[in-house]
């Protein structure tokens, strides 16, 4: 009797610490899960704070650069002044001029080096090209067009019954005389991304 109420002892003994050892276990294994879902949270607020800083940064830029595109649309509008002084129409002399002011007010109000750069490349990572750049003369109801694409060529239309009628790339109605640009340029997201982003401005010289 004696011996067989020692085995049950044991018995009961080795069960108890069974069970506190799969309790330990368990205790350790919610322990690696907290640990997990804390880390995840942690990683997910970074993620979040970090797409936060990009979108108001890219929100600067943005800003930046469209007052740079109209600043630099505005001085490429040298007006032909004999012109007006006869007939009262205010246009743009010479679209070839305008072209060359208005890709170096451009160089000047963004700051970019020799190679159309930015010195800090944190956002804008490379090059910031003119994509296009056109000039809507206004003489009445006519309209002649000078265009200009990335191979600096330049393309002349005229539109007879234009003005009020005909619209910018970018959806605004040409009443007056008008410059366009639009810019492209890459930039520098999350995780290393770089994606091209685009940046247009139209500029009508009497109403700006």
């Amino acid at each position: 009797m004696k011996r067989k109420s020692e085995n049950e002892k044991r018995k009961l003994e080795k069960c108890k610490k069974n069970k506190e050892a799969k309790k330990e276990g368990r205790n350790a294994a919610d322990g690696m899960v907290e640990i997990a879902v804390g880390m995840y949270l942690l990683v997910i607020l970074m993620i979040l704070a970090a797409v936060q800083l990009q979108v108001r940064l890219f929100g600067i830029t943005s800003a930046q650069a469209e007052d740079a595109l109209a600043a630099s649309g505005l001085a490429s509008a040298v007006a032909d002044l004999k012109e007006y002084g006869i007939s009262h129409m205010l246009v743009i002399a010479s679209a070839d001029n305008a072209y060359a002011v208005y890709k170096e007010a451009l160089r000047q109000n963004l700051n970019l080096n020799g190679d159309g750069e930015v010195p800090n490349k944190d956002l804008i990572s490379g090059a910031v090209k003119i994509e296009n750049y056109s000039i809507y003369n206004v003489r009445e109801d006519q309209v002649t067009i000078y265009s200009y694409g990335e191979d600096g060529e330049c393309h002349q239309s005229v539109e007879e019954n234009g003005r009020g009628r005909i619209t910018a790339p970018d959806g605004t109605l040409i009443e007056n005389t008008s410059v366009y640009s639009r810019i492209k340029f890459p930039v520098k997201g999350i995780l290393g991304v770089t994606f091209q982003a685009r940046k247009e401005k139209t500029v009508d010289i009497i109403r700006n």
